[in-house]
């Protein structure tokens, strides 16, 4: 049995704790980088897929049209597709967040910016030079986790729980480097 001075301690601070008014984050945001996107070489963001840290470079889709079959721009990144492979000619199509799962028209390069304009001098994060490596020299260039994967697959009984508490837009954390 406790004694009566711990159980009142014990009581207080549950009754403190129930009456101080929890503080919800109200404007909660997407996950994401402006500038960066998720590419995939087959239709609903599967196959061999990536994820790109921001860049003003053109990014090639490779010969004949071959390459990306999927595109996602991270929440305030558009992207630009091109005609030609250096960025120029006709601007096809501007995608948005959250991309295009199916259906890309040819294309033949592209280019993500965090201004929404296609600006190709802005640097929207100088301090990653472009590369994820930057970050970690060990990580994997493709984002695991992404639908479709066997990561995704492995976990996917304890990504609809966390769905069920609310975590619909996805969890970082139950495996570093990974994004479910």
């Amino acid at each position: 049995m406790l004694p009566l001075a711990s159980t009142s301690a014990s009581i207080f601070i549950i009754l403190l704790a129930l009456s101080t008014p929890s503080a919800a984050r109200p404007n909660l945001q997407r996950r994401g980088l402006p500038g960066a996107v998720y590419t995939c070489t087959d239709t609903d963001f599967r196959g061999n897929c990536q994820w790109s840290a921001p860049t003003s470079q053109c990014r090639q889709q490779g010969p004949f049209n071959l390459g990306i079959d999927s595109l996602g721009p991270d929440p305030s990144t558009s992207c630009i597709l091109y005609e030609k492979f250096d960025c120029s000619g006709t601007q096809i199509q501007t995608v948005r967040f959250p991309g295009i799962a199916s259906g890309l028209p040819k294309f033949a390069a592209f280019r993500c910016s965090a201004d929404a304009q296609g600006n190709p001098n802005l640097d929207v994060n100088a301090d990653l030079k472009s590369t994820a490596k930057a970050l970690d020299p060990l990580a994997d260039p493709r984002l695991a986790g992404g639908v479709g994967s066997l990561e995704r697959k492995n976990n996917l009984d304890e990504i609809k729980e966390m769905e069920k508490d609310g975590f619909k837009e996805g969890l970082i954390g139950l495996k570093k480097g990974v994004y479910y």
